[in-house]
Parts: C-alpha cells; structure tokens; sequence
C-alpha cells in the first residue's frame, strides 16, 4: 500500500508572505500618518510663526504712523535694521522673512472730485525722507512733528474753479486764494489784517502795516492815555512758490461745481501727502505666508477744512 505525502512547504511560503504584506501595508499605512502629521504640525508651526511676524511688522507700521505727520512713508524688510528686531536664531525659524510698506504720498497723482464735493490735499509730508528704491530705511518711531512744505506744484484740470491754500504763519492762519490752473509762478492774494495806530495828541497816524504791529500801539500811544487802534484788511499778492516755503502745513482746497466729475492731475518736485493711507505688512516661512493690509481714508478729518471763511479772488 502507497502513502501520499502532503509538501506544505509552498503552503508556508505564501502564509508567510500574505502576513509579511499585511505587515507592509500596516507599517507603510502608519509611516504615511507619521509623516502627513508631521508635515501638518510643521505647517501649522510655520503658519504661527509667519502669523506672528506680519502682525508684529503691521503693528510697528502702525506706530511710525501714529508718530509722524501725514504723509509720511517708510519700507522696511528682514534684511535691514527695523526688520531683523524680530529675526528669531532657533533651527525650526530659518527662512522666516517679515516686511511691511507704507505708502502715504506722491509726487504726481490724479484725483476724482465728484460734483459738488471738495477736496483737501495736504502740501506738505513728514520730514522723514520718502521712499527711494535702494535706500536703507530704519526709521526712528519717536513722535516727530516735523514736515516738509511740497514745492514744484502744478495742478491741472482746475478750468475757471476757485481754489485756496490754507496754512500757519506762525501763530496764524493764513489763505492764498485765486482760479485757474496752478504753477509755482502763479500769484494768489492774501488777506491781510492790519493795524493803525492814532495818536489823538499829535492828531497823527503811525505805524501802519501787519497785525503784529498791534503791539507798538503800547506806552505813550496806547488807547487807555489818548491813543486809539483801529484794524483793517487789504489784499495782496503772493506767488504759490513762495507762500510754499514760508507758510506751516498748507493744504489745498477746491469744491467742484461745474455739475459734472472733475480729474486734477497733481505733480511736484517735492512731494505732497494723499488722503489715503494704507500699510501692507507680510510675512513668509516657506510655504506659509500672511498677509495684513490696512487702508485709512483721512477724509473724515480733512473734512472740517472746508468750512473756512476765505476771500475770494
């Protein structure tokens, strides 16, 4: 009688490599989580990490505006000064770049003014320098009240429309008022209030001229002996130029009402601050980026300027 013998020898092989698949396929399954995981919490530390740089390069922005007058203007990246305050040394923070960018003023700009509304544009920015491609920018964020008057101006589009430049001369406000299209060479006239003093004694006038003169109307020639002081008003002329760089913070002001949209196109040697401010300030660390970006329309404050009582050309 013959016995069969069973080989269970190709039975074993495939037992084997069935449990070493499922094995593979465990520990492959397991290693693609690990991994996924890993680059998510990798993600998720950049995203924290490039979060926080652009919201502190925003926040800085914002204290430069706050500290200077309009129109000033300021850029700055990881690879200067203000921007390496925040560059972080650990090995996990390589390659995390922060800058922000203020844009405040120009040099030449078109502006609409819809019918019958004004407009205020301030001829002047902070004494900080304006952006330059290429220059280093580190800013000093101390409150700084200084400005640089706009010169070189010219401003089209105005047709027959009266226009006024008000400013500070010293202790007071003054208006250069006039028509038309404007150019550095172009005369406005200026009110002026004066001062006589009379002298009742000598039946005499003295000293004509400025308002200051008011405090020459003092002593033997004051009006509580026998003098007496009388104030007035004449009219003269300036050119733009020269009210420009003798004058504290002038600003433009025109209403349009030809009952249609009005463009102005301003140009300027110097430049001039807009009423629109707006800061950008961005942060990268590889694939991860944020972005904040703030825009402030000043014409809620400018607003009030319209208001004034000036002469008419």
């Amino acid at each position: 009688m013959k016995t069969k013998i069973i080989n269970s020898s190709g039975f074993s092989i495939l037992m084997a490599l069935g449990v070493t698949g499922v094995l593979l396929i465990i520990v492959t399954s397991l290693a693609i989580t690990y991994i996924r995981e890993s680059q998510l919490s990798r993600y998720s530390y950049n995203e924290v990490l490039a979060s926080t740089a652009g919201e502190w390069s925003f926040e800085y922005g914002m204290l430069k505006i706050r500290n200077h007058k309009d129109g000033f203007q300021d850029i700055v990246s990881s690879t200067e000064p203000d921007g390496k305050i925040m560059e972080l040394s650990t090995p996990r923070s390589a390659g995390l770049q922060s800058e922000y960018t203020i844009v405040a003023a120009s040099s030449g700009k078109t502006f609409i003014v819809w019918d019958g509304e004004h407009l205020v544009i301030p001829l002047f920015t902070s004494d900080e320098s304006p952006i330059t491609p290429g220059w280093i920018h580190s800013k000093n964020p101390s409150y700084n009240t200084g400005s640089i008057n706009s010169s070189g101006l010219y401003i089209s589009g105005i047709w027959s429309l009266s226009w006024t430049i008000i400013a500070m001369d010293w202790l007071k406000s003054v208006a250069l008022t006039g028509d038309g299209d404007i150019n550095p060479l172009k005369n406005g006239i200026i009110r002026v209030q004066a001062v006589q003093c009379y002298d009742s004694s000598w039946n005499l006038w003295i000293h004509p001229g400025d308002l200051d003169a008011l405090g020459n109307c003092t002593g033997i020639y004051s009006e509580a002996l026998w003098g007496e002081a009388i104030t007035y008003s004449y009219d003269t002329t300036e050119s733009i130029a020269s009210f420009l760089s003798t004058k504290q913070d002038p600003y433009f002001v025109i209403q349009n009402s030809t009952l249609s949209d009005l463009s102005l196109n301003f140009s300027s040697t110097l430049p001039f601050s807009l009423p629109t401010i707006s800061i950008t300030a961005t942060a990268n660390k590889w694939d991860s980026s944020q972005v904040f970006k703030f825009t402030e329309d000043k014409w809620k404050y400018y607003d009030a300027l319209k208001y004034g009582i000036y002469n008419n050309p």
